[in-house]
């Protein structure tokens, strides 16, 4: 599920528990304290997505109420407002037992809302952890600040649903206690002062500035899709996991992004080829509205790849590489494979589906190159030589290898296609769906705009669609 799913889910909680509150009363005196307490922890869920999408504290969350009070009243920026208003607003922590769960309808709503933000927040969590470096191309984008007006627009939204709820919170009180009095037992879990302080934090959250406050950062509009709520965990990068259809397929080839791009001083001279072959193989399968002219970039990045050398992957790097030749197996199956027996139209829209991750895969794979090339892990022929067979007039052409520099013609050759390939402007490719999407965004900036100094611009042969009869290139 994605992270906007699970936003949903917490907002269909919400409103639940707004209808449910007018009729229902707690169960127990500390059913009232139960539901106080999931309560405030939707609050701490919207703290962390807070967080999380601007990457820090924007302010300090221990702020006394009358310093919160006059913040929200004098102009400002609304994310530190709407930051500090909701820890404000979730108050001091309540002395329940640790097997203390709602038994009524608005504080089983209130908890189920509460888990669906700690899971969303996981989401954002698995990119772009707070404190420490994004671990994906998607978590580089939202510490770039992509979608994150759009991101704190959602939070808005959700908290204007629970000041909702914090309005009629007192009354909803009040009545359970008038309804159950001191006939029922109670544990005394929860302390009298401890009720009174959190319906008091409930009824000033109701009020102005915050619902004001609240309400605007709401309301604001902005256009498209949130990339957000598309974002799901990113997946892990298993070699013996099975490709059975295109979403495992999509999936395993973002791992391997992922992979690469978190592991960059791993990534070896078979790592670069296999990418490049499955780019190229894809490109040539999937639908000319997919990739556009990128397919062209990747027949030459495949070509420079296979001039390099370099040593053999150990480790956990060997299963990068068994996860994309499996890829390339499964994206171009023999007859007596289940892929091959699906639908033509079915085989298009999977082989899309990887076409659409292909130009972010292509800029990680470009990343990896640069690391690799710098420090001497590609070897490239310096010299062919004639040498002589002993005791024998027969000669043998040996190649002489050495380490490769950044300004080799391979490598500058394989940078700038790979970069031909990652460019939407000379792509045109139709944009990437989802994740991808996003992660796009991670790669505009002024660093990824062109290849480094010291590259060779190697012109790109005019375009020319594949033949599909012939299957390689088309030409003779």
């Amino acid at each position: 599920m994605t992270y906007g799913r699970w936003l949903r889910r917490a907002g269909d909680d919400l409103h639940l528990a707004y209808a449910q509150l007018p009729a229902g009363t707690a169960v127990t005196l500390d059913d009232v304290g139960a539901t106080l307490a999931g309560r405030r922890a939707v609050y701490l869920g919207l703290l962390r997505l807070v967080e999380l999408v601007v990457g820090e504290q924007p302010a300090r969350p221990d702020v006394d109420r009358q310093t919160v009070d006059f913040a929200l009243r004098i102009p400002g920026e609304d994310t530190t407002r709407l930051y500090l208003a909701l820890s404000s607003a979730a108050g001091a922590q309540l002395h329940l037992a640790p097997s203390l769960t709602p038994i009524c309808a608005p504080g089983r709503a209130l908890a189920s809302a509460a888990e669906a933000l700690a899971v969303a927040g996981d989401i954002l969590a698995s990119h772009a952890p707070t404190g420490r470096q994004p671990r994906t191309p998607e978590g580089v984008a939202i510490r770039a600040g992509a979608d994150g007006a759009a991101g704190l627009t959602d939070i808005a939204a959700l908290t204007h649903d629970l000041v909702r709820i914090d309005a009629g919170l007192a009354d909803w009180a009040r009545r359970s206690y008038a309804s159950l009095g001191r006939r029922t037992p109670s544990k005394q879990v929860v302390q009298d002062t401890d009720v009174t302080g959190a319906i008091a934090d409930a009824r000033w959250a109701s009020t102005d500035p915050m619902a004001a406050l609240v309400r605007r950062t709401a309301n604001k509009a902005h256009h498209g899709e949130s990339l957000l709520r598309l974002l799901d965990m990113p997946p892990p990068v298993r070699r013996a996991s099975p490709i059975t259809d295109g979403a495992s397929a999509r999936a395993a080839l973002i791992a391997v992004r992922n992979w690469m791009y978190q592991n960059v001083g791993d990534v070896r001279a078979a790592h670069v080829a296999a990418a490049t072959r499955l780019g190229y193989l894809v490109c040539t399968l999937a639908s000319p509205p997919a990739v556009g002219p990128a397919w062209r970039a990747w027949i030459v990045a495949a070509h420079a790849a296979s001039a390099l050398k370099g040593s053999p992957p150990h480790g956990a790097a060997t299963e990068a590489v068994g996860v994309l030749e499996r890829l390339a197996r499964w994206a171009r199956p023999t007859p007596n494979q289940a892929p091959y027996r699906l639908p033509q139209r079915t085989r298009r829209d999977n082989i899309d589906d990887l076409a659409a991750v292909l130009p972010t895969f292509a800029e990680v794979i470009r990343r990896a190159v640069d690391h690799a090339a710098r420090r001497g892990h590609f070897f490239v022929v310096d010299s062919r030589e004639l040498e002589r067979t002993p005791r024998s007039g027969i000669f043998h052409a040996v190649d002489r290898w050495r380490t490769s520099r950044i300004d080799d013609p391979q490598v500058s050759q394989l940078r700038t296609a790979l970069w031909t390939a990652s460019d939407p402007l000379k792509s045109r490719s139709t944009p990437a769906r989802g994740a991808p999407r996003l992660a796009r965004l991670a790669f505009e900036g002024p660093a990824w705009s062109q290849p480094d100094e010291g590259t060779v611009s190697t012109p790109l042969p005019p375009q020319r669609r594949p033949s599909r009869r012939r299957g390689v290139t088309g030409s003779r």
